[in-house]
């Protein structure tokens, strides 16, 4: 079975009341029952120590006339009525007895005789005698170190009983009262803290796809519940920036597929119409090539990119030498650089492991030093460095080329952006390369920046975190 919020907090607000009040009431029933058996012990034992000095010579002679009670509350004054009074001798027989006994004994056990051998008070609670309980005090007379009697008082607690059955029906009507009006109160508190939530899902409800503008409109203090719509807020607000970028993705995919398509559907056309020599012919099949590389270019950024998107929550964690890598794709870099006069430099190279897919760190180095090298002019120079700093691996690109404006670089490593469409077109990029190297950055939780003047070149900068148990266990091999 299953409970709203408004009822589960209502449940346990009244279950905590409902032990609190019976937790205080069995408290206080202990506290006061303690307090009057220690008034009872007190009186009776007051009674008891009349009786000594009253019926017992400093001999140790008993003096007990028949119906002693009476005649110590007639002719002495002392008050002796409404308890029950038992003289007994040292090995526990029954000397006196008080009227109000009548053919009735206050108990009298070993451990009773043994205690008053001892000259030891005893007080017990005896269920014997009457209806209700008794309170018996049991006080040795004690002359020249030796027990002559035994003095037993005790008093009914008739009157405690009532009180405490009194007190236990009071008890429990404030107890159900209480829970019962505390569940109303409940009841309806928990639905008014919880009126937001409703409006919240209420709401929600009517945001789609369509109208992911919209935000929650929630007012009051600032509680969980403005921080939780704050939270679907920010959250609707990040789903607003995913679905523009899809639908700007989607938008910028269809118009670069779309133009090589439109050039080779043209240069198709024109040809059928109008060439019919085997040179002209083979020049539109060649122009229809290079559209075709181009297309099957940008298809496999778009599935590079999207397997970078899917390794993100792959869980990929090898151990990788970021400095061989930079070593290896700087070899392969320089075959380009050597055709167009550039030269390529490295400024340092430190030994340093990531953990990460060789493979992807291959591609994001390759596709930095591929940008540098494409965009720098003849006689140029392209700089690489590989440190360690703050716990991080920096790679370094620094060229000497074209360099970005101010305005462009905000937008550089969006995808399908081109800082020149012409000026790229020509150089054989779609605007897909800077996008997949920031992708795999963030998927290995570090950060590129990019630092550039238009006309005198660019510095790309990568930060990777460092595996140190990785470059322990290497350098232990």
């Amino acid at each position: 079975m299953t409970f709203s919020i408004r009822t589960r907090l209502t449940l346990w607000y009244v279950t905590l009341l409902a032990v609190s009040l019976i937790c205080f009431g069995l408290v206080f029933s202990y506290v006061l029952l303690k307090i009057f058996m220690s008034r009872i012990d007190r009186e009776i034992s007051s009674v008891a120590n009349i009786m000594i000095h009253t019926v017992i010579t400093p001999s140790g002679q008993l003096i007990l006339p028949k119906n002693f009670d009476i005649i110590l509350e007639r002719f002495f004054g002392i008050r002796t009525s409404g308890n029950y009074i038992q003289i007994l001798a040292p090995d526990g027989r029954i000397v006196a007895r008080s009227s109000s006994l009548k053919d009735r004994n206050l108990p009298v056990t070993d451990s009773i005789i043994e205690a008053v051998e001892r000259g030891e008070t005893v007080f017990e609670t005896v269920g014997t005698v009457g209806r209700y309980p008794v309170r018996v005090v049991s006080k040795p007379v004690i002359i020249d170190k030796k027990p002559v009697a035994i003095i037993q008082v005790g008093t009914t607690l008739k009157g405690l009983e009532e009180i405490f059955h009194s007190l236990g029906y009071i008890l429990l009507f404030d107890i159900v009262a209480s829970v019962v009006i505390a569940s109303a109160v409940g009841w309806f508190l928990a639905r008014k803290a919880l009126r937001p939530v409703d409006e919240i899902t209420m709401m929600a409800r009517r945001i789609s796809a369509e109208s992911l503008n919209e935000r929650l409109d929630i007012k009051g203090p600032q509680d969980e519940l403005l921080r939780l719509a704050d939270t679907f807020n920010e959250m609707i607000a990040r789903l607003e920036r995913s679905f523009n970028q899809i639908r700007q993705f989607t938008a910028d995919a269809s118009h670069e597929l779309k133009t090589p398509l439109t050039v080779l559907r043209g240069e198709i056309e024109v040809a059928l119409r109008t060439e019919s020599s085997v040179e002209g012919l083979r020049s539109v099949l060649e122009s229809a090539l290079e559209e075709i590389e181009r297309m099957n270019y940008i298809v496999r950024s778009l599935l590079e990119l999207a397997r970078v998107d899917a390794e993100k929550t792959s869980g990929v964690g090898t151990d990788a030498r970021l400095d061989r890598i930079v070593m290896d794709r700087i070899e392969q870099i320089r075959k380009f650089a050597v055709e167009k006069g550039i030269r390529v430099d490295i400024l340092k190279i430190e030994p340093v492991v990531v953990k990460g897919d060789p493979l992807r760190f291959s591609q994001l180095i390759f596709n930095l030093l591929d940008n540098a090298v494409k965009y720098t002019h003849r006689d140029g120079r392209v700089d690489v460095s590989l440190e360690e700093r703050d716990g991080y691996a920096v790679f370094k690109v620094k060229d000497t080329g074209i360099g970005i404006s101010k305005d462009d670089l905000p937008y550089i490593f969006d995808r399908f952006y081109r800082v020149d469409r012409a000026r790229t077109r020509e150089a054989g990029g779609v605007g897909l390369g800077l996008s997949i190297c920031r992708e795999i950055v963030d998927s290995y939780g570090g950060r590129i920046e990019v630092e550039s003047e238009l006309g005198k070149g660019s510095v790309f900068t990568v930060y990777l975190p460092l595996d140190e148990d990785g470059r322990s266990r290497i350098n232990k091999t």
